[in-house]
């Protein structure tokens, strides 16, 4: 026989009662009081009718034999004569009462029966309300002890449950930072390595291997980037406090667009024109350099050969910088533009199988902390535009 589940007293938590050990273990209130309770009910009215008349019985002899003799007597003391049963003063004080029950009184003794008869059947009927309220609210604390236990079991859950959670999400974090470190050091060697190569073989010697070491160096650039935006991404998630100072605008989307980590063979990224003389903006620059860098680089992935890529910026009257990233390829499905900024969301025409889905989820992250917002907009009949304001003063800054 499963035995019901108590919560203990700590924390602060009631210990249940009797009433409330009726919870069995699989959190639902054991259904036999509310069967017994239902059986009894069934016979409750006939009872409660049998005491009412009981009521009316007992009020019915109280007023004919008590109060009816009782009120002669004090009739007989007022006037002897409301009596009628006092001819001299030298008769018994006990006459009116005896002269209650003669034959001739018994009309006056009918009127005071029934009248005490109506007044304890009214007495009886509000006693017996009185009982039916305090009953259902006893049965009503009963349900709310078992559903507080409920509740009490269910928050002692959750609470082990979050515990669980943050013990996880602390052993995740600081495994992507080891991760991190340790992807860092051999992506280094790597470039170190290619760079070497590359000072050593002359391109019109030898084109095709001075090309490989080339898109070595470009992917392992590219790879560094990712492992940055992962490692960003999750401090940012961590801590979204950012390192903010004056940054100016058109150099910023210049470097941004030169970016080796771009995948350049895959098409061109231009800058706009209202990025010059653009008021400059209160930023982290790596961030935000990573942020143009992301947008450009998820253009060029998501489209083929050739796609024309824009980064532009332009201030606004509310005291912020837009900056944007304008493509003229295939655009964002419908059905992908729901979960852009999601955490390892990837679109189904991605030229580049490889993609983590992490850059957009980053540039959201990295917008936030600047107190900006991203989001996504379709030009016209084809390509994409994403864009994202930053502040140009330092502001209240958001949660990521």
């Amino acid at each position: 026989m499963t035995e019901p589940i108590v919560v203990p007293a700590s924390g602060g938590l009631e210990p249940p009662d009797d009433h409330s050990a009726a919870v069995s273990t699989n959190g639902r209130s054991d259904p036999t009081p509310g069967r017994v309770a239902g059986s009894q009910g069934a016979t409750q009215p006939r009872h409660d009718g049998l005491r009412t008349v009981l009521y009316g019985v007992l009020g019915f002899v109280f007023g004919f034999a008590v109060l009816h003799p009782v009120s002669m007597i004090i009739f007989s003391w007022f006037d002897p004569r409301l009596s009628g049963s006092m001819t001299s003063p030298s008769e018994s004080i006990l006459a009116p009462f005896f002269h209650a029950f003669q034959p001739g009184m018994a009309p006056m003794g009918l009127v005071f029966g029934l009248f005490s008869a109506g007044i304890a059947v009214i007495d009886g009927i509000y006693r017996l309300r009185l009982t039916q309220q305090r009953d259902r609210l006893a049965a009503q604390l009963l349900v709310n002890r078992r559903y507080r236990n409920e509740l009490l079991q269910q928050a002692s859950l959750l609470r082990r449950q979050n515990e669980r959670l943050s013990a996880m999400e602390e052993a995740n974090r600081r495994h992507t930072r080891f991760m991190v470190h340790d992807f860092k050091g051999h992506l280094q060697t790597i470039l170190g390595f290619s760079e070497v190569l590359l000072s050593k073989v002359k391109p019109e010697d030898d084109p095709s291997t001075t090309d490989a070491l080339r898109r070595i160096r470009q992917q392992a650039n590219k790879m560094s980037g990712a492992v940055m935006d992962l490692l960003e991404f999750s401090r940012l998630r961590e801590s979204p406090q950012v390192q903010l100072r004056f940054v100016e605008v058109e150099p910023l989307v210049r470097e941004s667009a030169a970016d080796g980590c771009l995948p350049t063979h895959l098409g061109s990224v231009e800058v706009g024109p209202t990025s010059a003389g653009c008021i400059g903006v209160m930023a982290d620059p790596d961030l935000l350099r990573r942020v143009l860098v992301n947008l450009a680089a998820n253009a060029l992935k998501h489209n083929r050969p050739g796609t024309r890529v824009v980064l532009d910026a332009a201030a606004t009257p509310q005291g912020e910088v837009v900056f944007s990233c304008t493509d003229d390829g295939l655009g964002v499905p419908p059905e992908v533009e729901r979960r852009l900024f999601r955490d390892f969301a990837r679109g189904d025409r991605s030229v580049d199988h490889e993609s983590t889905g992490l850059g957009l989820a980053f540039c959201k992250a990295a917008v936030e902390a600047h107190g900006g917002r991203i989001w996504y907009e379709s030009p016209g009949s084809q390509g994409a535009r994403f864009l994202f304001t930053i502040p140009s003063k330092r502001k209240e800054l958001t949660d990521v």
